[in-house]
């Protein structure tokens, strides 16, 4: 039925637009018949309430184009798409927005022909996303050398049978009739909007985007636009007193900045629901950070007390966690860096002391200025020194949770997760996920207790003096051996948090012949090592965290760090697919190590090569860093790579095993 509707509604809708409730009743179809029906196809275009048929809206039409000649040259975009892949351009490209964008859909599904000047098939022309500077933009492309000898300006002559691309000496002037067909399509389709915010706010902001105004366009006076080629769109705007910024459009004159403000306003409202009176102080404080490195206190007002007043204000507003979120989104968006944030915060903490107001968020924010200069002492005293029973300010209290799971004090960091109020409830869609993984990490040791045989009224172990029952009861460290997984789990939470660019590029390297693989291998844990070994995070983990470990817990992530990794044969297995034992031969060395607690696979079996470091515990080895299986034909290219250092000949060799060929 659906390929009957189409060509039923393509009929019906002819070159214009037809409202859809008349298309349904015609059609003998319900509108919701028609939306499923086109809903993926791209030759239709949605205008209002009205549906239109995009090759028969455009037949006849001419579309001028200035051509840029690094666009032409594709040296503009960085060859990759927004999400980082590659693209498929060949060679250049023409930006869509403006002059190109009411055929964006249109080209997105549906290839068109690029038609030579009697009409034969040349290649197609298509419309994908991809990066150019710093932002994605749509693009429309064809075979390599499609814009060779066009420029700087084409016309792109449009017909249902498809495109034909023609170098022009210079543009068209705007012509009358399109001009008065574009106002009188702007004055339909734009929007009124509440002005809350925005500027003078007797005033309601008027504005809509380009395409919107292109195809009501055409739908009002398509004759208008077959008759004369069309002149650049920033033209036709302008001579119709509309301009032009990001996509959208408005009247001559209009305050962009401060709807970009507005827009920026409406944006933190709803991403942290601030209520006016917030976001007022939001704004006022981003303001004085962004003038306190440049004329000092000066930023927080002109007379002492009008200074005094502001730090009070502001150290109270950042007492809200929502709010210190979003001054720190809002000053990264606005380009400030660390050093401004941290001149800022020190000059509040400096006025305010005495006060008794609550300074948690500006400390929060200092602990983080802290870290990203790399004094990860002061990160953490800071943190340390001002979190106490009465503080809620949630990013201050999961921080300090790291901190105490870092100490392997389970049962603390629970609690404090749980006083941020980071649980594992049926929403968990606003809680942050590096809480909500810490609080998955935790909990298998919170309800653990240590082994001890000491009473109650015993003298405590440690030397206290006092009674184990007013000492350590409950506070007992497990041991060694029992914490070591956790040990590993913290190492790999920091590649996480610190490294993820390295994690994703290890990741994409293993993957490099299986793409569909990248996901799962992103968070597998010899990924995770090849990152914290080869990629040296290790180092990273000892120097900023080491401090919070237990002696036993630091000592032993040395000891995992300076770990080489090699070739490994099995020799045998032995126990349950749950706590079985691996006992392998190092290829290189023929020196065996047997692992334990391994959860055996019935498809491991003798001579099977691995690729890994079994990392020691105690007079045991344990495979938490994981195992990469490896054919053995590619042995001594893995163990060349491994004894030269070689980073990305390793990666080469293993992701030649996950070739899908």
């Amino acid at each position: 039925m659906s390929t009957e509707l189409v060509e039923r509604l393509v009929e019906l809708i002819g070159n214009g637009a037809v409202p859809l409730a008349e298309l349904a009743e015609r059609a003998e179809v319900s509108e919701m018949d028609i939306r499923r029906a086109v809903q993926m196809d791209g030759r239709f275009a949605v205008i209002g309430e009205s549906l239109a048929y995009s090759p028969a809206l455009h037949d006849g039409t001419v579309w001028t184009v200035p051509i840029d000649p690094d666009d032409a040259s594709g040296e503009s975009s960085d060859g990759t798409r927004s999400d980082g892949t590659p693209h498929e351009i060949p060679g250049g490209f023409v930006r869509a927005e403006p002059h190109l964008i009411t055929l964006a859909w249109w080209l997105v599904t549906n290839p068109v022909p690029r038609l030579d000047a009697d009409g034969n098939e040349i290649d197609r022309l298509r419309d994908v996303g991809i990066w150019v500077d710093d932002h994605d933009a749509d693009v429309i492309y064809g075979s390599a050398d499609w814009l060779e000898g066009v420029g700087p300006i084409a016309a792109f002559h449009v017909t249902t049978d498809g495109i034909r691309v023609e170098p022009l000496d210079q543009a068209p002037a705007p012509d009358p009739d399109q001009v008065a067909a574009v106002r009188a399509a702007y004055d339909e389709v734009a929007t009124e909007h509440d002005a809350s915010g925005f500027g003078d706010v007797s005033q309601r902001p008027q504005f809509t985007v380009v395409v919107s105004v292109l195809l009501e366009a055409l739908a009002r006076n398509g004759d208008a636009f077959r008759k004369a080629p069309i002149a650049p769109v920033p033209e036709l705007l302008a001579a119709a007193g509309l301009e032009l910024n990001d996509g959208l459009v408005a009247e001559t004159g209009f305050d962009w900045d401060g709807l970009g403000a507005w827009q920026n306003r409406n944006r933190l409202s709803a991403a942290y629901g601030l209520s006016d009176d917030q976001l007022d102080g939001l704004m006022m404080m981003v303001g004085a950070c962004e003038l306190v490195a440049e004329i000092g206190d000066a930023a927080f007002g002109g007379t002492d007390d009008e200074r005094a007043g502001a730090r009070i204000l502001f150290a109270g507003l950042l007492a809200d966690s929502s709010i210190t979120g979003a001054f720190l989104q809002e000053t990264q968006e606005r380009g400030l860096n660390f050093h401004a944030i941290q001149t800022f915060t020190e000059s509040i903490l400096a006025g305010v002391g005495g006060t008794g107001v609550d300074v948690s968020g500006v400390v929060w924010l200092r602990s983080l200025c802290h870290a990203i200069a790399g004094e990860w002492d002061d990160a953490i005293r800071i943190v340390e020194t001002h979190v106490d029973e009465s503080t809620t300010h949630s990013l201050l209290l999961v921080e300090a949770a790291f901190n105490a799971a870092d100490r392997s004090e389970a049962a603390k960091a629970q609690q404090l997760l749980t006083r941020a109020g980071v649980t594992r409830a049926d929403d968990e869609s606003m809680l942050p996920e590096e809480a909500l993984r810490l609080l998955d990490e935790i909990q298998p040791f919170t309800g653990r207790r240590a082994r001890t045989d000491v009473k109650r009224n015993d003298p405590c172990p440690c030397g206290s003096g006092r009674k184990y029952k007013q000492c350590h009861l409950g506070k007992e460290a497990l041991a060694l051996d029992e914490r070591a997984p956790w040990l590993y789990e913290k190492a790999c939470r920091f590649v996480r948090g610190e490294a993820p660019d390295m994690l994703e590029f290890v990741a994409a390297g293993l993957s490099e012949h299986a793409d569909d693989l990248y996901e799962s291998l992103i968070d597998l844990p010899f990924t995770m090592d090849l990152v914290l070994d080869e990629y040296e995070e290790w180092n990273q983990f000892l120097e900023q965290r080491g401090q919070l470990l237990p002696d036993d817990e630091r000592e032993l992530a040395a000891v995992w760090r300076d770990v080489p990794r090699a070739v490994y044969a099995v020799e045998s297995t032995r126990g349950s697919r749950v706590g079985g034992e691996l006992r392998l031969r190092n290829v290189a060395t023929d020196e065996i190590v047997v692992v334990a607690g391994v959860q055996l696979d019935e498809r491991i079996e003798p001579d099977q090569y691995f690729v890994g470091r079994p990392l020691p515990v105690g007079d045991t080895y344990r495979s938490m860093s994981g195992f990469f299986p490896l054919d053995a034909s590619r042995a001594d290219e893995a163990m060349a790579a491994i004894a030269a250092g070689e980073n990305e000949a390793l990666l080469g060799v293993l992701a030649a095993e996950l070739t899908l060929d």
